[in-house]
């Protein structure tokens, strides 16, 4: 199988419409609210190229560890930049603050979906 779908995690929906509202038509996007049973870890590398976590809180992060370290391209998205922070210095994940206005998201969206899914 091969990868050529993006992966949005986020439980409360509100960027996932957003991203498909903008890219859907180009990207095939591929949208959780958590990673149950069904969610196949093991073609999780071959089947996606990029992932945008949305993280709203720490009780996230379950789900993250996850994913983390699994060979797919990682950017956090978070209105928390506290949490943003620590993420910036982790060398292997990329971030996102949510709080900035609809114009920068989409530039900052953008520049990862073209750097990692149009290879």
């Amino acid at each position: 199988m091969e990868n050529s779908k993006v992966l949005i995690y986020d439980n409360q929906h509100g960027f996932s419409r957003f991203l498909t509202k903008i890219f859907g038509a180009v990207y095939d996007f591929k949208i959780f609210k958590k990673f149950d049973n069904s969610f196949d870890l093991e073609s999780f590398e071959k089947e996606y190229l990029l992932a945008f976590f949305v993280l709203y809180s720490e009780k996230n992060l379950f789900d993250f560890m996850k994913i983390y370290r699994k060979g797919v391209p990682l950017v956090v998205c978070s209105f928390n930049e506290e949490l943003l922070h620590q993420f910036e210095s982790i060398k292997d994940i990329n971030v996102i603050n949510t709080s900035r206005c609809k114009q920068e998201l989409i530039n900052d969206f953008q520049i990862y979906l073209y750097t990692y899914a149009e290879d």
